[in-house]
């Protein structure tokens, strides 16, 4: 006989991170996706002896020792292929190279063949580099939590780097402090499923074969930024596209309609943080300090802990550093504040989705939202900065 978490209270707190999984002594716990593509745990309780270690290592249900920042950084690496290949202002690459450079290990979230995100572990520089950037889709953890730990207990040097989430689950799961384990999180707005991405890749004619949100190339750094993806069978094209114009799941995305539901209860959208160094946008840079050319991205950087301000002071001469006030970082994120609130919408998409299909569903939902920012992109810049000059004049 089986049972589900889903029966359970757990439905609306579960975070996906595996680490019950992992930590099941009698392999009873297995993972599956429910009808909106997220992953869920599934128990057996024919197998299950009570033990209780799949609660202990649940980050909801014992989530790690928080941490008030310590430091806070401004962050743009002088690397600048990297740079612009990265969301913001490429402190993980930075932490990356300098992890490997000392003959290290770093965990992050890739696109595999499949267009699926998925979490690896690597040393080798080509496989990290496809770490960087930001995917907005929940990864899938698979197997990682083990083979870090055998990574530890072996006396190498790791870097995982994920959602808080997914940081709280390692951190339980391996149950005590390693000194050559660095956790660095990211400032969190929420993740849709992996089913809804490979619905709106598959709304393309030709097959995608890459992907990259935040894209610098047409706009820059921006809050938006442009959707850059790569697709065809033989001859590939390359189109880049806004999350106002073309692009549906980015826009869903961006109005909090698509998330996992324990998101928008998450107890980890907070200033205080569980990690060694958090990373995100410096998206009020400007206001803090103009004098940085932010066009190519800024990174918001906490050191959390003693081990999170030694990491960054290795990389210090690999960037542009400036040392900037905790207070500054946490106004311009809302998600160090609280998490993101669950609208209307949330409660009926996915089954719409599941009803009418991507497409159809996208119309019908953004078809008056879209009027506006259709109508911003007919009018001319010349006008546009004429509007402004009037605005700010007046």
């Amino acid at each position: 006989m089986t049972t589900s978490f889903l029966q359970t209270d757990l439905l609306q707190e579960c975070y996906g991170c595996r680490a019950c999984e992992k930590i099941c002594p009698k392999g009873a716990i297995s993972i599956k996706p429910n009808s909106e593509g997220f992953i869920y745990p599934i128990l057996d309780l024919d197998k299950c002896v009570d033990c209780g270690m799949c609660h202990n290592v649940c980050p909801y249900d014992n989530p790690p020792i928080e941490h008030s920042p310590i430091k806070a950084f401004a962050f743009q690496y002088h690397n600048n292929i990297k740079l612009l290949k990265s969301s913001s202002g490429g402190a993980f690459p930075a932490m990356a190279d300098y992890i490997l450079s000392k003959g290290g290990y770093v965990c992050g979230c890739i696109y595999n063949n499949n267009k699926e995100a998925i979490h690896v572990v690597s040393n080798q520089s080509d496989v990290v580099a496809l770490m960087s950037g930001s995917k907005y889709v929940q990864s899938d953890l698979l197997n990682v939590y083990p083979e870090i730990k055998k990574l530890l207990d072996g006396s190498q040097l790791v870097l995982f780097s994920g959602t808080p989430c997914q940081v709280a689950g390692l951190l339980n799961y391996l149950k005590k402090t390693y000194d050559n384990l660095f956790t660095v999180d990211l400032i969190c707005h929420g993740v849709p499923s992996p089913l809804l991405l490979k619905r709106y890749l598959d709304s393309y004619k030709n097959e995608v074969v890459d992907l990259q949100f935040r894209d610098k190339m047409r706009n820059g750094w921006c809050s938006q930024g442009s959707i850059k993806i790569k697709y065809g069978s033989k001859k590939y094209k390359i189109k880049r596209i806004s999350p106002y114009n073309d692009s549906y799941y980015y826009y869903y995305y961006l109005r909090n309609s698509v998330s996992r539901i324990s998101c928008y209860s998450c107890a980890f959208a907070t200033r205080h943080r569980i990690s060694d160094i958090t990373i995100g946008d410096y998206w009020n840079i400007q206001d803090i300090i103009p004098e940085l050319n932010k066009a190519k991205g800024v990174s918001a950087v906490l050191a959390n802990t003693n081990k999170g301000v030694s990491l960054i002071d290795k990389i210090k001469n690999d960037a542009i550093l400036y040392e900037t006030s905790i207070d500054d970082i946490v106004k311009g994120n809302g998600n160090l504040q609280k998490p993101c609130e669950m609208p209307i919408q949330r409660k009926y998409i996915y089954g719409k989705i599941n009803e009418l299909g991507f497409s159809k569903t996208a119309r019908q939902e953004c078809r008056f939202d879209y009027v506006l920012p259709l109508f911003r992109k007919l009018i001319p810049k010349s006008i546009k900065r004429t509007i402004k000059k009037l605005i700010y004049k007046n």
